[in-house]
């Protein structure tokens, strides 16, 4: 066992990302750059750019050595414990997650706390060639302003392994539950993230954190060119459209996608016409 990590862990130093298989998540990603850091930045009508998240890795010789969230209101630095060249804890001051495993390098639970009191638990499933199929965030704690106690991600991958559909369902304090869909098309080319070895530890983070509402991103194989975004209704099908998004993607010369500038299209059910927003997300990179 000790010896298939190593030689997992062997891999993600070349820059490929763990599975089950500990086969590459895309043969073109393979050179020893990896992900380090990811803005998103809101492109204001005059052109300014406003900070809206972002979050950063700094890499040591046994792996991540720390994930950093930064979000509108809060920044957080974790420091990434290591047990058998995996993820076991990530800490920063009295917030720590702790990752627990079955039989393969991939978690199957983690226990978010603070100040030795239990804020949230998650579960996670894996499919073929170790992609996430589902997470389920259960708090205990409710954050600030907020009532959704349970958070359900399921998502939905082609025979090729490319994330194509994202549902979302939140149960509230009261029970009620809202859910979501969006829907994905893709670039030829890999997502930035398949350069990222500890995605399960990535998404349990930033869910932790409130940095993310749609964790699915953090899976793509290949970088996405649309999404979709639509209201379900009680049986799960299709209600109202929530977000169109088109994205265009800026590669360097060794295909690591650089740029992605979305524009959205958002819908509100009481306003006849949707609102327009532009983004700008970058990628950076540590390489050896």
């Amino acid at each position: 066992m000790i010896h298939r990590l190593l030689h997992c862990f062997g891999l993600f130093i070349t820059g490929v990302v763990l599975g089950t298989g500990c086969h590459p998540d895309n043969p073109v990603a393979t050179d020893t750059c990896r992900l380090s850091s990811v803005t998103d930045q809101l492109v204001e009508a005059s052109g300014k750019l406003t900070d809206e998240t972002s979050w950063s890795a700094t890499y040591g010789t046994d792996g991540v050595n720390t994930i950093t969230t930064r979000t509108a209101s809060q920044t957080a630095t974790f420091g990434i414990e290591l047990s058998d060249n995996l993820p076991a804890r990530a800490v920063s001051g009295q917030d720590v997650i702790a990752m627990s495993y079955g039989m393969s390098s991939l978690p199957v639970s983690a226990t978010f706390t603070r100040g030795g009191t239990v804020q949230s638990t998650f579960t996670m499933q894996y499919g073929a060639g170790g992609v996430l199929t589902r997470i389920v965030e259960s708090r205990q704690v409710l954050p600030a302003n907020s009532l959704t106690r349970q958070r359900e991600y399921t998502f939905t991958y082609d025979a090729a392994g490319n994330l194509t559909a994202e549902r979302d369902v939140f149960t509230l304090r009261d029970g009620l539950t809202l859910a979501q869909e969006e829907t994905f098309t893709f670039d030829t080319r890999p997502s930035p993230y398949v350069r990222f070895a500890y995605r399960p530890l990535l998404t349990v983070v930033a869910l932790a954190t409130d940095m993310e509402t749609v964790p699915g991103r953090f899976w793509h194989q290949l970088a996405p060119t649309s999404l979709l975004s639509y209201n379900l209704n009680s049986d799960g099908s299709r209600a109202t459209m929530r977000e169109n998004s088109t994205f265009a993607l800026t590669y360097d010369a060794d295909n690591k996608l650089t740029t992605r500038e979305q524009t959205a299209l958002l819908y509100q059910s009481s306003v006849p016409t949707p609102i327009s927003k532009k983004n700008r997300q970058t990628f950076g990179y540590s390489c050896q």
